[in-house]
């Protein structure tokens, strides 16, 4: 043939080979999806008895699993732990299907693919093929010899006995998340190619010389001394015409090394923008062609110091856990589109990053990630001690396949070998040093949040997850997120133990640590459920947990309060979310963080700690907009050691802002101090700032006399960057000097309910009373929500003989109540309740009627469903009772306490106390 010709021939085919978005090049295949015959083995006799030589009784859709199929057991289980699957199974399950193998495939390498699935077995008629382990990529069988042309059966047995998989309660098979299904996932298909194929491609970007190394692995059972191999690569999003065709005459070797040239066309992925591009490798032999395509990015994401660089510039990683939570199928989607839906929420949210919990997903997540610009974290399935050989060697294989799998993805950015490894770090580390040798394209760690942070990163690691830094005990000063459980940090770490600030910063921990530092799963606040959600379950999973709960609630007598506890204790978890996410893209040299979560996790006791629900729509507790000044690629911060101030002070607070986008801005920075009616206290400008997008730039200080503040007032700070749509505000609370208060003569304040004070109410005076309780009665006061889930860590602290968090979720009130008159509050906790919380213990009203509200709630955890009373009153006899449970009169250095104080002495003084339920003296004694 004529050259030109031949080079024009192979053009065309390449051409046609490259189809825009495709996964990989499409080798004959003969599609497998449809009716299969279906058996469950419960006794385990299938193999013993034959059963890939007869038909099976009962059929079923393949894709898909035994729950969405509706075979299996019919599930009564009402565990609170998780979502209740409607129909369950563990066991063998067999599934059989009759096949045509066309002439066309004879004397071809035949492969049968199945893109996930449990531990499996597989028969053709009644040759016994092999079996495969793989749990995060593809199993391959080879059926060359047993699948000739005419009627065949296959016959595969899948298995998803937990005792297979003895990884920990990991979430690629856990029912706390995305179930232990049965059955194959994804495309499944027979697949033919040449008997000398290429069975592999990895390409190796690189950006200096504007080119590619690809890696080709040749499986040679036709024994060639030599083959072409022609390169073309193509703009997945682009018409123009591909690059031009690059052909080589090499050795046949098991290993096939060749460059490609891009040149100055070469373009850059990262989050902003996904050119991607299409490789297609061609072997010919004479007339023998095989081919493979995949798909990559011109990408290069390094450590840069104690962060990560993408392309050279330094980023900062806005991570989202992400733990199988699709409670409508109970298993990740598997299709491109649904990612990128959920990709796209995240990203609404400011989030560049997601970390996958002890699990790998599908291709789809990583087409999907490569489209819309998202770092992904994939991880091994494990969770505990790495105590034997078997179960590290069966990681490495796996880590392995997904390598093979998923590493030409360029959003395949960081790799990790599971979660909270305790113990057998030096095999972790074996076979992480193996698993890097054999691709070291994306990053390595030895684990997430090993031993809870104690253990130190080793050599092999380039990057720490951790929620703290390695040190002798437990300190504060490690820490890398703002909260714990108290099972792991003394009183749950810093958010609950000391003053609110905007200047807290893990520069220790980053000084500590010579990688960089993402900090493991932040955040873990819980949020109550609006139960209405029960009612968008309708898919393989129920949310009988969230029903036992609701009923819970309804027998406490609060069943219509769950939407208006989901609001205030949303609005506060969001802000302690802010806070978390300030904390650390303000720490100097700070790597990332990974939220726990943006979404609900409705397992492990059931968490619902996410501003979304399960389903990735939104909780309307804080919106998108506000959200992302905290978690975007710049973010304005205003240091300030604390929030609230008296008249006689200065405001003082440093400006920074933290540039991690991909350019540098020059546009001045504006700022406000007004009132919530917009009255501007003071402005102010930062005129002409130069901001590079290097990391964090001090911009400095905005000081302001408080003298003209003459009433108590909540003040929003608010800075702007103009011309840019980059706004964040802050709220301080400004109260008058504290002065001595001196209540009027018919007032009564009192610390305990003695005869004097139960004389003084039957005589009909007014009394305020600070008591002290017996702790049976009450709860100490937490100012965070509630960590994770009460009852899981109530159950580890106990394990552990720690302290038992007091399990609350934050203050309901309403701001419009007299009593609020000169104390300015939002319907929530906020920061200016700090010492009042920490200074208090919530009083146990269960004994009231249904309708009875105290005045400042607090929200119990969805378990217990108490009625605590922070600030209450009652009708006693012919005198007037209001009781707080916060000591105010010993916290009068605390200008917030003192104003609440003289705000309540005001409310107690006018006409509208006048509290209207009764309690007779023996009820109330018996409250106290």
């Amino acid at each position: 043939m004529n050259k030109n010709l031949y080079f024009a021939a192979l053009l065309l085919i390449l051409s046609l080979a490259c189809t825009k978005h495709n996964r990989d090049y499409q080798r004959p295949r003969i599609d497998l999806s449809g009716t299969w015959q279906f058996a469950l083995d419960t006794a385990s006799k299938g193999e013993e008895n034959h059963w890939f030589l007869s038909d099976l009784q009962d059929s079923l859709q393949l894709p898909g699993t035994t729950d969405t199929n509706k075979k299996g057991f019919v599930n009564n289980d009402t565990t609170t732990m998780h979502l209740n699957r409607k129909y369950k199974y563990e066991g063998a399950a067999w599934y059989r299907k009759e096949v045509t193998i066309p002439e066309s495939f004879k004397d071809q390498y035949l492969e049968l693919i199945l893109e996930r699935s449990k531990t499996s077995k597989v028969w053709v008629d009644s040759t016994y093929i092999g079996q495969s382990g793989l749990l995060q990529s593809a199993q391959k069988f080879d059926v060359s010899q047993a699948l000739t042309p005419g009627k065949h059966t296959i016959s595969v047995m899948v298995n998803n006995d937990v005792s297979l998989t003895p990884y920990g309660n990991v979430h690629i098979y856990s029912d706390d998340t995305q179930t232990n299904w049965n059955g194959i996932l994804g495309e499944m298909y027979i697949e033919a190619s040449a008997k000398t194929r290429i069975s592999g491609i990895k390409v190796y970007p690189d950006l200096a010389n504007q080119q590619i190394e690809v890696h080709l692995s040749l499986d040679n059972q036709l024994k060639w001394d030599s083959v072409d191999i022609h390169l073309m690569v193509e703009r997945s999003d682009s018409t123009s015409s591909p690059l031009e065709p690059v052909t080589s005459h090499v050795k046949a070797d098991n290993e096939i090394v060749l460059s490609y040239k891009l040149g100055e066309a070469m373009a850059l992925w990262d989050e902003y923008k996904q050119p991607l591009y299409q490789l297609t490798a061609m072997l010919t032999h004479g007339e023998v062609r095989d081919a493979a395509s995949v798909s990559f990015g011109m990408r290069n994401f390094t450590t840069q110091g104690t962060q990560f660089a993408i392309n050279g510039r330094k980023t900062f990683l806005r991570g989202k856990h992400e733990a199988a939570v699709f409670p409508k199928t109970g298993f990740p989607p598997m299709d491109v589109d649904s990612w990128r839906r959920v990709y796209q929420i995240a990203k609404e949210y400011g989030i560049n990053h997601y970390r996958f919990h002890t699990y790998c997903p599908p291709e789809a997540a990583f087409i999907a990630a490569d489209m819309e610009g998202i770092y992904l974290q994939a991880e091994l399935p494990f969770w505990g001690g790495m105590e034997a050989d078997s179960i590290a060697e069966a990681q490495r294989i796996e880590g392995k396949a997904m390598l093979d799998a998923y590493a030409n993805h360029p959003s395949f950015v960081m790799f990790s070998p599971g979660n909270e490894i305790w113990s057998g770090h030096d095999r972790v580390e074996a076979y992480i040093k193996e698993l890097k040798a054999y691709d070291d394209r994306p990053l390595y760690t030895m684990g997430s949040n090993n031993s809870i942070g104690y253990s130190p990163p080793r050599e092999v690691s380039e990057f720490f997850v951790a929620a703290r830094t390695p040190y002798a005990h437990d300190s504060v000063l490690t820490h890398t997120r703002l909260t714990h459980a108290f099972a792991d940090s003394r009183d749950g770490g810093i958010l609950n133990t000391q003053t609110p600030a905007t200047d807290v910063h893990f520069d220790y921990a980053v000084k500590s640590i010579s990688v960089p530092i993402v900090s493991h799963e932040i955040g873990q606040y819980q949020i109550y459920p609006n139960y209405n959600e029960i009612n968008k379950y309708d898919g393989v999973l129920e949310a009988r947990n969230l029903q036992v709960f609701q009923q819970r609630l309804k027998k406490a007598g609060m069943g219509e309060m769950d939407s208006i506890f989901q609001k205030a204790s949303g609005a506060w978890s969001a802000l302690c979310y802010k806070a978390e996410m300030e904390a650390a893209i303000g720490t100097e040299g700070f790597a990332g963080f990974q939220l726990l979560d943006l979404q609900d996790f409705p397992g492990q006791g059931t968490a619902l700690v996410g501003i979304l629900d399960a389903f990735m729509d939104s909780k309307e507790v804080i919106s998108a907009e506000k959200w992302k000044a905290s978690c975007n690629d710049v973010v304005i911060l205003m240091e300030m050691p604390k929030y609230c101030y008296t008249n006689q002070e200065s405001f003082d607070a440093k400006v920074k802002v933290a540039n991690f986008s991909n350019r540098d801005l020059a546009d001045k920075l504006t700022w406000t101090i007004a009132t919530d009616n917009d009255n501007i206290v003071k402005n102010g400008t930062f005129d002409s700032a130069n901001i590079p997008n290097e990391g964090i730039t001090d911009l400095g200080n905005i000081s302001v006399d408080l003298a003209s503040v003459k009433s108590p007032k909540k003040l929003d700070v608010t800075l702007k960057l103009e011309g840019t749509g980059y706004k964040h505000t802050y709220s301080i609370w400004v109260y008058p000097t504290p002065k001595k208060l001196s209540p009027q003569e018919d007032i009564l304040v009192s610390k305990a309910l003695d005869a004097s004070t139960s004389a003084a109410l039957q005589s009909g005076k007014k009394v305020l009373l600070f008591p002290k309780v017996d702790e049976n009665k009450s709860f100490a006061g937490h100012f965070p929500p509630e960590f994770w889930n009460y009852g899981m860590f109530k159950g580890i602290s106990e394990w552990a003989k720690k302290p038992v968090s007091p399990g609350t979720l934050g203050l309901l009130m309403d701001p419009e109540h007299p009593i609020f008159n000169k104390f300015p509050t939002d319907f929530h906790t906020n920061w200016q309740w700090f010492s009042i919380i920490k200074g208090s213990r919530s009083l146990i009203l269960d004994s009231t009627s249904n309708d009875y509200l105290p005045t400042v709630r607090v929200i119990d955890n969805l378990e217990r469903n108490h009625k605590l009373g922070l600030i209450f009153e009652f009708k006693v006899g012919e005198g007037k009772l209001l009781i707080c449970m916060s000591d105010l009169p010993a916290l009068k250095d605390k200008p917030e306490a003192a104003q609440l104080y003289k705000s309540i002495i005001s409310y107690m003084e006018s006409a509208e106390f006048n509290p209207d339920y009764e309690v007779d003296d023996v009820m109330l004694k018996s409250l106290l």
